[in-house]
């Protein structure tokens, strides 16, 4: 990835890294999840994913990332999901 990368070709690029049709990124959309570490309430805890933003196709996720960072506490990743599932959780 380099900054000029946009999330669809992220999005194609990955699907082709973990074996899947890259054909088939339509069906899928780059994420910007804020969340906090130790969310996840089991033992040690994980993640806790708690805002999340569809990035559109033609951003660029290295330059978001560049110009806007989290408050102390909380962190940011990218996560590619189903849009199929995005669709239904803003139902």
């Amino acid at each position: 990835a380099t900054p000029r990368s946009s999330a669809r070709q992220l999005v194609r690029e990955a699907l082709e890294r973990y074996g899947l049709n890259p054909d088939d990124f339509g069906q899928f959309a780059l994420c910007d999840v804020v969340g906090r570490p130790g969310g996840g309430g089991a033992a040690g805890g994980g993640w806790q994913g708690e805002h999340l933003r569809e990035v559109g196709d033609w951003e660029r996720p290295l330059v978001l990332q560049e110009l806007w960072k989290p408050k102390a506490g909380w962190s940011r990743r990218f996560e590619i999901r189903r849009r199929q599932d995005l669709e239904r959780a803003g139902d």
